[in-house]
C-alpha cells in the first residue's frame, strides 16, 4: 500500500490500541456540538481556544477575566458567556478574542488527542480545509470521535466517514481499520438523507431541546470557513489565521 494510513477510533474509549501510534495527527470530531461551534467561532475571527479540562477551572479563569464558553450535558453553565451553540459563536464581536473553552466531551477528546501527537478539531463546517491540509502535511491520521461519555455516537461516526472518503479518494490515503471503513459505509449510505439519519439518534433527541432544529441543522449544513484550528502550547489557533469563509 502507498500513501498515508487513515484509520478512526468511534470513542475516547476505545484509544487504547492506538496509544503506541506516535506523531500522526489526530483529528477530534464532537458534531454535536463542541467542534461544529469552536470551528464555526474560527470562521467569524476568534484569535484563540484554550480547551481547558473540568468545570472548575473553567470558572476559575472566568475569575480571573477571560470569556468562557462552557457546557455540561448540554446546558450551558452558569458563569459562562456562551454556551455550546455554533450559533452563538456566529458574530463579529468575538473577532480577535481568547476564549476558555469547557464541554462535557469534546475539550477530554482534545486532551487525549494531544498525548499522541498534532491535535486539530474538525466538523462540517471546515472539513474541505483540514483535509486538504492533511493531504499537504502526508502524516498518518488518526479520527478521534468524541461520542458521548465514552459511547459511540452516530453524528461523529458519520462525520470521520465523510473525512475517510474524501482523503482516501482526493487525497490518496489509506483506509486501513475496520472502524475507518465502516464509517466510510455509513456515510455514503446516509449522506442523501442526512438529517433524517440525524433526527434519530440520541444525542440530537438530546440536544433538541436545548439547541433546537436550527442549530443542530447548521451542524451538518453549515456555512464553510477554511479555518484549520491546531493546538499549539495548550491553546487552539487557525494556522490559516481568522475568518475565511470557503469559496
Amino acid at each position: 500500500m502507498t500513501g498515508p494510513q487513515l484509520e478512526v477510533c468511534f470513542s475516547p474509549a476505545l484509544l487504547g490500541p492506538f496509544r503506541k501510534r506516535k506523531e500522526v495527527n489526530v483529528v477530534v470530531a464532537d458534531i454535536l456540538r463542541a467542534t461544529t461551534a469552536m470551528c464555526t467561532a474560527f470562521g467569524y475571527g476568534v484569535a484563540s481556544i484554550t480547551p481547558v479540562a473540568s468545570e472548575t477551572e473553567a470558572k476559575q479563569m472566568k475569575q480571573q477575566g477571560w470569556l468562557v464558553a462552557g457546557e455540561k450535558d448540554g446546558i450551558r453553565l452558569p458563569y459562562a458567556d456562551f454556551g455550546n451553540s455554533p450559533l452563538e459563536f456566529r458574530t463579529s464581536g468575538i473577532t480577535g478574542k481568547h476564549i476558555a473553552y469547557s464541554t462535557t466531551n469534546g475539550t477530554r477528546a482534545i486532551h487525549l488527542a494531544a498525548s499522541m501527537g498534532q491535535a486539530l478539531i474538525a466538523s462540517f463546517v471546515n472539513l474541505e480545509a483540514v483535509c486538504n491540509w492533511l493531504g499537504r502535511d502526508r502524516k498518518d491520521v488518526l479520527i478521534l470521535c468524541a461520542g458521548w461519555k465514552d459511547e459511540f455516537s452516530l453524528e461523529d461516526a458519520l462525520f470521520a466517514g465523510a473525512m475517510v472518503d474524501m482523503l482516501t479518494h482526493h487525497h490518496d490515503f489509506i483506509a486501513v481499520n475496520d472502524a475507518a471503513i465502516a464509517s466510510a459505509g455509513l456515510w455514503n449510505h446516509s449522506a442523501k438523507r442526512l438529517m433524517k439519519a440525524m433526527s434519530k439518534t440520541s444525542h440530537y433527541l438530546r440536544l433538541l431541546a436545548i439547541e433546537g432544529r436550527k442549530g443542530l441543522k447548521y451542524c451538518f449544513f453549515p456555512e464553510k470557513f477554511m479555518t484549520v484550528p491546531i493546538l499549539k502550547e495548550g491553546k487552539l489557533v487557525d494556522i490559516h489565521g481568522g475568518k475565511q469563509p470557503a469559496p
